[in-house]
C-alpha cells in the first residue's frame, strides 16, 4: 500500500486558540482566527482550547459553539473532543479536515483532577485522485498536555502506548499535534528517540518553534510529530494583531 513512490502533499496547521481570546482575555477575536487560518489553506487543522459550549459566552453574545463556527464552509469534516468541562460549560481539542473522517476516539490523558486532558485521534481518508491512485489514511492526533513535567512524562507513555497499539505495525502515517506544554523540550526523549518520529519545525529549522506567549514568543510550547511522513516544510505563523496567547505552528509533508 506505501509503496508507491507517488506522493501527495499535505499542508498542516496546529493553534491553541485560547477559547477565542488574545493574550490578555481582553479582545474578542474568533472570525480573525478563522481567517487567519483559512489563509494558510491548511487541509487538517489541529485546534486546542477550543469552546464547544459556554454559557457566559452566550449571554455576553459571543459565539459559543466554536467548533461549527471555525469549521463552516471550509472543513467539511470535524470532530471536537471535550476535556475541560465546568457548570457553564466545556471545551476541548478540534481537528477540522478537507477529507473524510472514518472514525474518532478520545483517548483520556487526565493525571490529576485539576486538569482534563485528552488526546482526540481521527483516522481520516485521503482521497483517490489521479496523481494519488491508492487508498490511503492516516492517523491524526489533537492533544494540550499538562503544564507539569511529572504530568507530561505519564501522557508521553500513554501516548506511545496508544500510537503503537493501534498504528498497525508502526506502518501508518501519524501525525501528533497541539499545544505540548514542553516548555523544557523533554518530549523528544520519547517521541523522537522511543518513537521514530520527527518534528517538523526542528526537522527543518533545527529547533523547536517559538510559540508563547504570542507577543514575544520564548516558550517552544506547540509541536506538530510526524511518523511515516516527509516533512518539506515548516514555519510559525507570524501576524501584527496578537489574537490568542499562543502562535500557530504551519508544516508541509508528502504522503506517499
Amino acid at each position: 500500500m506505501w509503496g508507491s513512490c507517488v506522493q501527495m502533499r499535505l499542508k498542516i496547521l496546529s493553534y491553541n486558540i485560547h477559547k477565542g481570546f488574545d493574550w490578555n482575555n481582553r479582545n474578542y477575536g474568533l472570525q480573525e482566527m478563522k481567517d487567519l487560518i483559512k489563509s494558510t489553506d491548511a487541509e487538517i487543522v489541529f485546534l486546542q482550547e477550543v469552546v464547544g459550549e459556554n454559557k457566559i459566552f452566550k449571554d455576553k453574545g459571543l459565539i459559543d459553539s466554536q467548533f461549527e463556527f471555525l469549521a463552516d464552509e471550509v472543513w467539511p469534516h470535524f470532530s471536537y473532543a471535550k476535556n475541560a468541562l465546568y457548570d457553564h460549560g466545556h471545551h476541548g481539542n478540534l481537528i477540522m479536515s478537507k477529507y473524510p473522517i472514518e472514525s474518532f476516539e478520545n483517548v483520556n490523558l487526565s493525571t490529576n483532577n485539576y486538569e482534563k486532558r485528552g488526546m482526540l485521534v481521527c483516522k481520516i481518508k485521503i482521497p483517490v485522485t489521479e496523481d494519488n491512485p491508492e487508498e490511503k489514511s492516516l492517523m491524526a492526533a489533537c492533544l494540550h498536555l499538562n503544564l507539569l513535567h511529572s504530568g507530561r512524562k505519564i501522557q508521553y507513555q500513554k501516548i506511545k502506548n496508544y500510537i503503537e497499539e493501534n498504528g498497525h505495525g508502526g506502518k501508518t502515517p501519524v501525525i501528533i499535534a497541539g499545544d505540548f506544554n514542553d516548555w523544557n523540550q523533554k518530549s523528544c526523549s520519547v517521541f523522537e528517540e522511543k518513537m521514530g518520529m520527527l518534528e517538523v519545525h526542528k526537522a527543518i529549522n533545527g529547533n523547536f518553534a517559538r510559540t508563547f506567549p504570542a507577543n514575544v514568543p520564548i516558550l517552544c510550547l506547540d509541536r506538530i510529530y510526524v511518523k511515516n511522513l516527509e516533512v518539506i516544510h515548516s514555519n510559525v505563523v507570524f501576524y501584527d494583531q496578537h489574537l490568542s496567547d499562543h502562535l500557530p505552528i504551519f508544516c508541509e509533508v508528502d504522503i506517499q
